[in-house]
């Protein structure tokens, strides 16, 4: 199953935290995808510290097969995608 979450717009950096905490794939994402998004929320907590400011954009995506990372015939390969863009304005 694939998944993607992200901000609507970039947020100042100080909210960022919090914003990547309320991201949510939907309520039709279920286990290993819920799993993985939850482990790239983590990620992104993780490299906040490193991402200079003053605004942030936060895109998560990826994909489960629910097998594990074995191959499941006629679905794409598992994957997890991080992506935290830094903004020098704000779009409001």
């Amino acid at each position: 199953m694939s998944w993607s979450a992200s901000f609507p717009k970039p947020v100042p950096k100080h909210a960022a935290a919090a914003a990547i905490s309320a991201l949510s794939t939907g309520p039709q994402t279920e286990g290993p995808a819920i799993d993985q998004c939850e482990l790239a929320k983590h990620v992104a907590h993780s490299l906040l510290p490193i991402i200079p400011g003053p605004y942030i954009q936060v895109s998560l995506s990826g994909h489960a097969n629910g097998v594990g990372w074995q191959k499941k015939e006629g679905w794409s390969n598992d994957t997890i995608s991080v992506n935290i863009t830094q903004f020098t304005e704000g779009t409001e």
